[in-house]
């Protein structure tokens, strides 16, 4: 039994000590300065041919179905909110999935790369995300649905997050802009297909469908995974039916191991130190503290009452002291420094660096600025021109397809120029200008309005999720003995905060639509239904019902209270445009020594 304990002991101490299940080829190289070409930073070979198209597919495929699922929902929020007659809480069916979804991200990179290896994850986030979709899909309440979105945003935020940090590994520095190129091109593709799918399924068929979508596209992306994803093993014949059958290197744990307080003082360690589980908790609750203000204040709450502001103050202390802990605290460990290993989810050593601290607040408020746009341009048509679901879809048209377009350019230009910086300046510039226009949409606008000033959007968000991702990776030292767990940090704080943007903008959108329409409505001193208060839920089940044109008093009304939104993403984009200013002024090296794969 002793015998069996240490070996058990020894395997937890092996994998979460390591960051990878193999990594003496990285190791080597890093120690002796010249890396190899064949090589990633992980020690994984590059695949090649035919196994690098097919993993950069299966990845596509993957973010494709994470994206999906954030964007199909844009067109069944009006018809779930009348149906569970629950408008208020629309929100949730938005950040009930990106919240997770981007509080979790940093997580999946920890698990990833300390525990359970690339593969692994990668598979158990995609099963997560398939349990969600069933719930949802099968959902009966509002609050079951919003569960629903949880789990699925669990497995979404795996998935959002590993594609990103697995295709960066898969190919060459020279190569990275390209790859991410086409993850951002399957989230752009998405973007199209989402919305469209939603309103076909919503007015023609369930919104329900939406959800029972995902479970063919994500046993698909699934197969191909596991079939073709073989980091550690050769990549003929043999080597793929072997990652076939490969799962996962951790031994199953026996039921004794839990009855020693000791291995309970060394699972608490791990806990502490090689997951900062404390940061997570408070960080978790923190922005949960906040999105439940923005739900609550003005509908369950008055925005002055005490408990909306003490969800407020509460939320914004809880985060502060998260980044507190990580900055100074965590390290001040004595554990700490005689690990290497051990770092926080977001270590003060590289938001420091002014390169990736810009970085990623671009694009955490660009996010923010263009899920905000996104959501009201269908409730835009919706609402103010009465279209149907699908009707009112189409229109986003103009708005991601340029972003596919964008994505694939500028990482054509990445790849050939190893620009990064005028990447994210076109962004941010085309954002804000865009944000701008994008304020004229009315009641009273012309048909080439409604597509013309949908567009410098979509430019704007492909432009800044594929320069600020790769300016953030550039910036660290590819010689630093920590580069792999902090490639991995970078690359999840990014996926992280581009999550909680969309998170956010998703909840505070509908407080500052639902705020101006009900102070509107009780300005003009209108009553919605006898003997009860006016609520947005109210007034949205009215208009659906008794719709007298664009131009009637309640459409302007509704056409105000719409453009107070796109006024607040304008901020947004304009808080993007004064940091991506700042972002990194390194180019991407295009002449270190290129691979057979680059050929």
């Amino acid at each position: 039994m002793a015998s069996s304990m240490g070996k058990i002991e020894s395997e937890i101490i092996t994998k979460t000590e390591h960051s990878i299940e193999s990594k003496t080829a990285a190791e080597s190289a890093i120690t002796s300065g010249i890396p190899d070409p064949e090589l990633n930073a992980f020690g994984q070979p590059y695949p090649k041919g035919v196994v690098l198209y097919a993993c950069t597919f299966s990845l596509a495929l993957a973010n494709f179905l994470a994206a999906l699922d954030i964007m199909i929902v844009t067109t069944l929020i009006d018809d779930v909110g009348q149906k569970f007659h629950a408008y208020s809480k629309t929100g949730w069916v938005v950040a009930g999935y990106s919240l997770p979804n981007a509080v979790l991200s940093l997580v999946w990179g920890r698990l990833a790369s300390s525990v359970f290896g690339f593969k692994p994850s990668m598979i158990i986030s995609i099963i997560i995300f398939e349990v969600g979709s069933i719930v949802c899909a099968s959902a009966q309440s509002m609050n079951s649905l919003i569960g629903g979105r949880v789990i699925a945003g669990i497995g979404g935020s795996g998935i959002q997050s590993l594609t990103f940090v697995i295709a960066s590994t898969i190919v060459t520095e020279r190569q990275r802009g390209i790859i991410i190129a086409f993850m951002g091109a399957s989230f752009g593709i998405a973007s199209v297909v989402g919305p469209f799918l939603g309103g076909v399924f919503t007015t023609h068929v369930t919104w329900r469908w939406c959800f029972w979508i995902n479970l063919p596209l994500g046993g698909l992306a699934l197969v191909i995974f596991i079939v073709f994803y073989n980091p550690y093993e050769r990549s003929d014949l043999n080597g793929l039916l072997s990652g076939v059958f490969s799962f996962s290197k951790i031994s199953p744990i026996k039921l004794a191991w839990f009855l020693k307080l000791n291995n309970w003082y060394r699972l608490f360690d791990i806990m502490i130190f090689q997951f900062d589980i404390v940061e997570f908790i408070l960080s978790s609750a923190g922005i949960v503290c906040l999105l439940l203000g923005f739900t609550f204040g003005g509908n369950r709450y008055n925005w002055n009452s005490y408990s909306t502001i003490l969800l407020f103050i509460f939320g914004g202390g809880l985060i502060v002291l998260s980044l507190i802990y990580d900055f100074f605290i965590f390290p001040s460990f004595s554990k700490v420094k005689q690990n290497i290993q051990y770092q926080p989810l977001i270590s003060w050593k590289n938001i420091k660096r002014r390169g990736i601290m810009t970085a990623n607040v671009t694009v955490f408020f660009i996010c923010l600025g263009y899920m905000t746009q996104i959501i009201y341009v269908v409730q835009y048509f919706q609402l103010i021109f009465n279209s149907s679901p699908w009707k009112a879809s189409v229109h986003l048209i103009a708005c991601v397809v340029p972003t596919v377009f964008t994505v694939i350019i500028c990482g054509a230009i990445n790849g050939r120029l190893g620009w990064v910086k005028p990447i994210t300046l076109f962004g941010v510039t085309t954002g804000i200008i865009g944000a701008g226009l994008m304020t004229l949409l009315d009641n009273h606008a012309t048909s080439a309005q409604k597509i013309g000033l949908l567009i410098l959007p979509g430019v704007a968000f492909g432009a800044t999720i594929q320069g600020t991702m790769i300016g953030a990776q550039i910036e660290l030292d590819e010689t630093s003995t920590t580069y792999r767990s902090d490639f991995v940090s970078i690359t999840t704080l990014n996926s992280f905060l581009k999550n909680l943007g969309q998170a956010i903008g998703g909840v505070i959108c509908e407080a500052v639509f639902s705020a101006s329409i009900l102070n509107k409505i009780s300005d003009a001193n209108i009553q919605i239904e006898e003997n009860k208060p006016n609520s947005s839920e109210s007034i949205v089940s009215y208009r659906s019902a008794h719709f007298d044109g664009p131009n009637s008093k309640l459409g302007d009304m509704l056409s105000d209270s719409i453009k107070n939104v796109f006024y607040m993403a304008l901020g947004f984009y304009a808080l993007g445009f004064i940091f991506g200013i700042f972002t990194t002024n390194k180019k991407v090296n295009l002449k270190k020594k290129i691979s057979d794969n680059d050929a």
